[in-house]
């Protein structure tokens, strides 16, 4: 029988040199393992196109609704009415990913997103898109997220194993922050050279990617769909009574309401500060751009230190402190007084946010019990839908006070509230 490698009959004493070694590999085999699944390969290219569509239309939107209005208040109140209606379509929604295939969901719903994307594209590039068709096609992108979203996020867990969950989810945050670091450049490249139409037209494409990507998944899964079912009512119930009796998931659900309404927002009003540094028209446009890749260059930072560590025991831990400085770096970009260190303050903003929220959705995936994991995701991503709140209050503070004042005190607030959640829900720390 071959003695093992390192052992004292193979002639060589294990060092620690070779230690490392192994130890190395084995977490790059870990943090790669789920790549050996055919079905979460299709999965993670399709969010990563529609990763790429949300950058585009959230480029294109913002800088639409700034030429159009300049208005920091519609700005907002296009986000209050998408992120309203997401509120209202994701408790149903979850019921549906505990219910049906999740990759019936997502397909569907990336369909709807197709159609409304065209009817976009087709009233900007006519030059006939008014205030109120932005409003209208917002609901409707709304709509379908709330669907896509939970199911999205629940349906990683069902095509890889278990102990490919922290890689997977990992990854597909990677292949996500992909379409963040570049997307927003190239958006805004193609818009100050081929006009804000160019950018939708494309949109349409990406999504029409991300739906024939998801086709490609084969419809067997680990999706356990119940034979016997409740009343709807009964079972959004029975889902918002299991994450209020875990104490680890209702305190994940609490730190994921905060950086929705008093951090993310900022995002929404980036215009302002192009504005600043690089002034209006096609030089706004590309400024624009750039500086949001900053957070998406700074997650793949934070992502790629998430690969090489593999499995993080102290998931709770690292999160709370990550969540912690994530608001300290957006204050220091708003207070900054030049491009070159806005964009350093907003790369740290994206390392930090992104441990954060990968380690996140990993604990939810981890701890919810597989016959209400779609309403519990459903859940987690229903915090998003409080957003508008928040674009709406910070729209509103930057009117009144400015920019640099009205973020810098949002970030002060979720802070305090960050710390407070951290020491009320110790089973989350301990997670």
């Amino acid at each position: 029988m071959a003695a093992p490698i390192g052992s004292a009959a193979s002639g060589r004493k294990p060092g620690v040199g070779m230690a490392t070694r192994n130890g190395f590999t084995g977490r790059l085999e870990q943090s790669f393992g789920s790549l050996k699944s055919r079905d979460f390969r299709y999965l993670i290219f399709s969010s990563g196109a529609l990763g790429f569509g949300q950058w585009f239309q959230q480029i294109g939107l913002g800088w639409l609704v700034f030429q159009q209005t300049g208005s920091p208040g519609q700005m907002g109140g296009i986000a209050a009415v998408r992120g309203l209606v997401f509120l209202l379509v994701s408790p149903p929604a979850g019921i549906l990913c505990d219910r049906m295939s999740r990759r019936f969901l997502i397909i569907a719903s990336t369909g709807v997103a197709v159609l409304q994307a065209l009817g976009l594209a087709i009233l900007v590039g006519s030059g006939r898109a008014e205030l109120w068709h932005l409003y209208i096609f917002s609901m409707v992108e709304g709509a379908a997220s709330a669907v896509n979203q939970p199911a999205r996020q629940a349906f990683v867990y069902d095509v890889v194993e278990k102990e490919s969950l922290t890689s997977a989810v990992t990854l597909n945050s990677v292949a996500q922050n992909l379409a963040r670091v570049s997307g927003p450049a190239i958006a805004g490249t193609i818009i100050g050279f081929a006009g804000t139409a160019s950018v939708f037209y494309i949109l349409v494409g990406l999504k029409i990617l991300a739906m024939l990507l998801t086709m490609l998944i084969s419809p067997r899964t680990r999706q356990v769909i119940p034979t016997h079912q409740v009343k709807p009512l009964r079972d959004m119930w029975e889902g918002l009574r299991y994450a209020w009796g875990d104490k680890a998931i209702l305190g994940l659900v609490v730190l994921g309401i905060i950086p929705t309404l008093l951090i993310y927002p900022y995002v929404q009003f980036l215009p302002f500060f192009a504005s600043r540094f690089g002034g209006e028209g096609e030089v706004g446009a590309r400024t624009y751009g750039i500086l949001a890749t900053g957070v998406g260059w700074g997650s793949l930072v934070g992502l790629s230190g998430l690969v090489m560590m593999g499995d993080l025991r102290a998931k709770g831990k690292v999160m709370l402190v990550a969540q912690a400085l994530y608001p300290v770096a957006v204050a220091l970009f708003a207070l900054a007084g030049n491009f070159a260190m806005a964009m350093v303050f907003l790369v740290m903003a994206g390392v930090f946010n992104s441990i954060n929220t990968t380690l996140q959705n990993t604990l939810f995936l981890l701890l919810s019990r597989e016959e209400v994991r779609g309403r519990v995701m459903s859940l987690h991503s229903m915090t998003g839908g409080l957003q508008p709140i928040g674009s709406l209050t910070m729209g509103l503070g930057i009117e009144y006070w400015g920019a640099t004042p009205a973020i810098a005190g949002f970030m002060a607030v979720s802070i305090v509230c960050i710390l407070l959640t951290a020491a009320l829900f110790v089973q989350m720390r301990r997670a």
